[in-house]
């Protein structure tokens, strides 16, 4: 690659306008400080190489941390492109290939051909026509057969980056499924729980209603917000996250939401209200002390409130209890005269859910089924007799006859 090549290449990459978070990324920038020390008349080889090596950290902890292993630094700017949030990708998050501008669409085209030119530099070789030392490439760390790695540079018009953002979101949406709100922020959990429908025995009525409602609300009919409420270990939580584990493909994210952050759901709301997936609010296991009051927040999302929850959230809620505001014998709410209503509004909070589900526990027939299903999936060499008789004895020993129950006898023998 000749200088003046090397010199057309970075000045293209400054005038780059809707990509331009991609140029500021730390590992970026030193690469294009490389290209412009080695276009320029005066080259300080000594700040080639400082920053040769740099990058070369940089892109080898990158494969490392990432498992990629072939074409790092096309991997690097493609990821980047991927997750970046600007008017482009933001646009066609929310509103598909239909309704972007053309001009807006070829602008991005025209910097997206210039980030992978940019990507498919070798660094390594061409260091070496310009500079002494011996450049090491990261990109034959270890041997590994052909790429077959799809990259979003690799598109041949816009429309196709369009139907990505679309179809996968863009920024940590596009990466990530599930979230949780933590210190004011929505924060992405990198190893969601993989949970899906066929690992979980029984309940096949319940979980239909789940998955009926999360369809509606993905093809944008109307959708309720639901409460799943019932004995502990009967599987409400590992529902709600099977049925992301089911559709997340088609857009849907989900955010965890504790008890303490009730206080925010207007602020998170108000977030995510702007784009174009679907999100599930997850409040699980759910319950108030009678001196909380964060479940009037609560109650006034779910209904009744001044504003509406916008048509791309619903809220998913889990409780061992069916009224989730506690309550004792000695409660007489400070002598009010009105404590019948008082008592009416802490017991309506459930009620404003549009379905309510009931999980309850399994009888002796139905816990033997969960365990026989669970071993045959995983052929627990036992016979009929035996494993009967010690599933009975270990939910005697633990937490009851649950699915939870039987699906820990299960992981128990299976790591005998």
């Amino acid at each position: 690659m000749t200088k003046e090549h090397i010199a057309e290449l970075a000045d293209d990459l400054k005038n780059i306008i809707i990509y331009k978070n991609v140029i500021k990324d730390e590992t970026v920038d030193k690469a294009i400080k490389i290209l412009n020390l080695l276009a320029s008349e005066k080259m300080d080889e000594r700040k080639v190489y400082e920053l040769y090596s740099d990058l070369f950290s940089d892109l080898s902890n990158y494969a490392v941390e990432n498992n990629v292993y072939s074409q790092i630094w096309k991997s690097k700017i493609d990821e980047l492109v991927r997750v970046d949030e600007n008017i482009f990708s933001m646009l066609s998050e929310k509103f598909g290939r239909g309704l972007i501008d053309e001009t807006l669409k070829m602008t991005a085209k025209k910097e997206l051909q210039c980030l992978k030119n940019f990507s498919e530099l070798d660094f390594a070789e061409f260091i070496k026509e310009y500079l002494p030392f011996n450049a090491i490439s990261w990109e034959h760390l270890i041997a590994l057969s052909k790429d077959d790695k799809q990259y979003l540079l690799d598109c041949d018009n816009a429309d196709d980056v369009v139907e990505y953002y679309e179809k996968n979101g863009c920024g940590i949406y596009g990466m990530y499924r599930a979230f949780r709100w933590h210190d004011g922020k929505i924060v992405a959990v990198e190893n969601p729980d993989p949970v899906e429908f066929e690992d979980l025995v029984g309940y096949e009525d319940e979980h239909r209603i789940v998955i009926d409602n999360t369809e509606r609300f993905l093809r944008g009919l109307p959708a309720s917000n639901i409460l799943l409420y019932g004995d502990r270990g009967t599987g409400k939580s590992s529902t709600v996250k099977a049925v992301l584990n089911m559709y997340y493909k088609r857009c849907l994210r989900l955010i965890e939401v504790n008890r303490q952050d009730l206080l925010d759901l207007s602020k998170i709301i108000s977030v995510i209200s702007k784009r174009g997936l679907k999100f599930i609010l997850f409040l699980d296991d759910l319950s108030f002390e009678e001196n909380e009051t964060e479940y009037k927040i609560l109650k006034s999302t779910l209904e009744g409130g001044i504003e509406k929850l916008p048509a791309n959230v619903v809220i998913y809620a889990t409780s061992n209890r069916r009224h989730m505001i506690k309550e004792y014998l000695t409660d007489n709410v400070q002598n009010e005269i009105h404590s019948l209503d008082t008592k009416e509004e802490k017991l309506s909070l459930a009620d404003r859910f549009g379905i309510t589900i009931t999980f309850t526990s399994p009888d002796q027939e139905e816990y033997l089924k969960i365990v026989k299903s669970l071993a045959r999936k995983y052929q627990i060499d036992l016979d009929e007799d035996t494993l009967k008789s010690e599933s009975i004895r270990w939910s005697s020993w633990h937490n009851g006859m649950s699915p939870r129950t039987a699906r820990q006898f299960i992981d128990h023998l299976r790591s005998c």
